[in-house]
């Protein structure tokens, strides 16, 4: 049994020439410019802005940085820290005298003199006081029992009697008499609320409104006279003063910052005028003309021998070995 040939493939199809020319200019006139103005952006931020930001932020940093940290910290080495140190030193100093002193108070003076007296106050108490205040007791008891309860049986009904045949008529009389004096009282206050009184809060009221007026007038006149005037010349200070920063920058921006900017844009200009254009345009015209013209014709040959040997080649390898489906 013999194995047909496999049947030739078609080439695949390609695009016109008159079509893929002018894609592949417009492809390199539209990416190799933009390369190229990358790369010089690249560049000038690498050799140029690079530079002169660390030349600045040296500067800067020689300049403001360097000295005011040096500054600070020989003021913190010189006068913060020894002064701290000492107030510290002096305090501890202090408060271990202090302790001492106290210490030795309570160990020598105050100790000996509260178990003295508190040794005195035990033996008064255990052999003095208690005794006597046992036999008053006892004495007390006595009285009370044999003297003051028949004398306060008696006093008892003697006030019980004096309440029920004198206080009790003299209390009613003098609650007719405190009902008279309350209402001649309450007379009495309000004719002296309205006739003393009222007048005397009237001026009192009057003089405080004159006052009130007298101190608004003094307020206004601190405010218009003396307030206002510190006030506006704080803000022309300070008016002088935002006049004088922005001066300041302005200044710099035109006679330092901006000629820098225009030189380093005069250089990026020159350089990407009569160095990086003119470069890149020979290298453009010596890939276009010999390295790339090289390359289209190999990628072409390539091509060609993948679609006319290989894959003819490798098909009738297949069928050969049975291994086509």
């Amino acid at each position: 049994m013999t194995t047909p040939l496999p049947r030739p493939q078609p080439p695949a199809p390609t695009a016109p020439a008159w079509i893929t020319w002018p894609l592949r200019a417009m492809a390199l006139v539209v990416v190799l410019p933009v390369q190229l103005v990358w790369a010089v952006l690249g560049a000038a931020y690498q050799y140029v802005l690079v530079p002169i930001g660390r030349a600045l932020g040296w500067l800067l940093r020689t300049l403001l940085v360097a000295p005011l940290l040096w500054l600070l910290r020989q003021l913190l080495q010189w006068v913060i820290l020894p002064v701290l140190h000492a107030l510290r030193w002096v305090g501890g100093a202090v408060l271990v005298a202090v302790g001492w002193v106290l210490r030795m108070l309570v160990r020598w003076v105050f100790r000996p003199i509260g178990t003295a007296l508190a040794a005195v106050v035990f033996f008064i108490g255990r052999w003095m006081l208690l005794p006597i205040g046992r036999a008053l007791a006892w004495v007390a008891q006595m009285i009370y029992r044999w003297v003051l309860t028949p004398i306060g049986l008696v006093i008892a009904g003697l006030v019980y009697a004096s309440y029920r045949w004198v206080l009790r008529p003299i209390g009613l009389a003098i609650a007719w008499t405190a009902r008279r004096l309350g209402a001649a009282l309450a007379w009495t206050g309000v004719t002296l609320y309205r006739w003393v009184l009222r007048p005397i809060g009237l001026a009192i009221a009057w003089t405080a409104r004159g006052l009130g007026a007298a101190v608004a007038w003094t307020a206004v006149a601190t405010y218009r006279w003396l307030l206002r005037p510190v006030g506006l010349a704080i803000a022309w200070t300070v008016r002088a003063i935002g006049a004088a920063l922005v001066w300041a920058a302005v200044t710099l921006y035109r006679w330092i910052l901006r000629p820098i900017g225009l030189a380093v844009a005069w250089a990026a200009r020159f350089l990407y005028r009569y160095l990086f254009r003119p470069i890149g345009l020979a290298v453009a015209f010596t890939w276009r003309y010999t390295f790339g013209a090289a390359f289209r014709g190999l990628a072409a040959a390539g091509r060609w021998l993948r679609d006319e040997v290989l894959r003819p080649a490798g098909a009738v390898m297949r069928d050969a070995l049975g291994l086509r489906r």
